[in-house]
């Protein structure tokens, strides 16, 4: 081995123990960063459970307890009405007046109703066609996962029929070199890709953290409003049997 062999030698010796340091603290980097993702979308999901319970709780809770108190109301204003002694036909057209009218109100509060309704089912179905391209990413990103491991598998088998003793033969001073400097570059290159994910993944963890205060205050402004139809539901079916009174009269 010439002395010029012997330097590249030595100095791919040297690039070989620089890499394995910038690897290993790559390896850290990278590995702390899937704990911190994981992570992430596990706390991601739970927020997800909280807006479905908060959604359940307003929607099928508050909002229907609501909608029957209004409605038990406008029945009551009928029964009101049709509780009227009418003695003149004057009397008689405010009472069928009246009784249109109420049913109007009770019809145009069902549309306004009906159009929220509608802006909901909306939302939530843009939502769905939201998780079913979340699904198609997950699904894509695995099928990329098993066409790797496919390949790996072929590369494998190649290496154990001897194309891995083939090339441990032929390597030279030069050939190494080559691969230490393309190790180099990589690692490098890759050391800085991982440094801007975890300032991004740093980001996102902090709006989520923020999301979930807001997801957990709206829980209880939720919690709150519910009391508060619940009370107004107390005062309803006093006014119920106020305006059941007015038959027996």
């Amino acid at each position: 081995m010439t002395e010029s062999t012997n330097q590249v030698s030595n100095q791919n010796a040297a690039n070989i123990r620089k890499n394995k340091r910038r690897i290993f603290d790559l390896e850290c980097e990278v590995s702390t960063a899937y704990a911190e993702l994981m992570l992430l979308v596990a706390d991601i999901e739970e927020n997800r459970a909280l807006l479905t319970r908060n959604f359940t709780s307003a929607f099928n809770g508050n909002r229907a307890i609501a909608i029957d108190n209004v409605e038990d109301l406008y029945r009551c204003r009928m029964l009101m009405v049709d509780a009227l002694d009418a003695k003149t036909e004057p009397d008689q057209n405010f009472k069928n007046a009246m009784t249109n009218s109420l049913r109007i109100d009770l019809l145009e509060n069902r549309h306004v109703l009906n159009e929220k309704l509608r802006e909901i089912a909306s939302q939530m179905a843009e939502v769905n066609v939201l998780m079913t391209s979340l699904n198609q990413i997950v699904a894509d990103a695995n099928e990329t996962i098993a066409d790797q491991g496919a390949e790996m598998v072929s590369e494998n088998a190649e290496w154990i029929d001897g194309e891995l003793e083939k090339m441990f033969k032929a390597a030279s001073p030069a050939s190494n070199a080559k691969i230490v400097e393309s190790n180099t570059e990589r690692v490098i290159s890759l050391a800085e890709k991982a440094h801007i994910a975890e300032q991004q993944a740093q980001a996102m963890v902090e709006r989520v953290e923020s999301e979930t205060k807001s997801i957990l205050d709206t829980g209880d402004d939720i919690a709150a409003r519910r009391e508060r139809i619940q009370a107004d539901r107390e005062k309803v079916v006093a006014n119920q049997r106020r305006s059941g009174d007015l038959m027996s009269k």
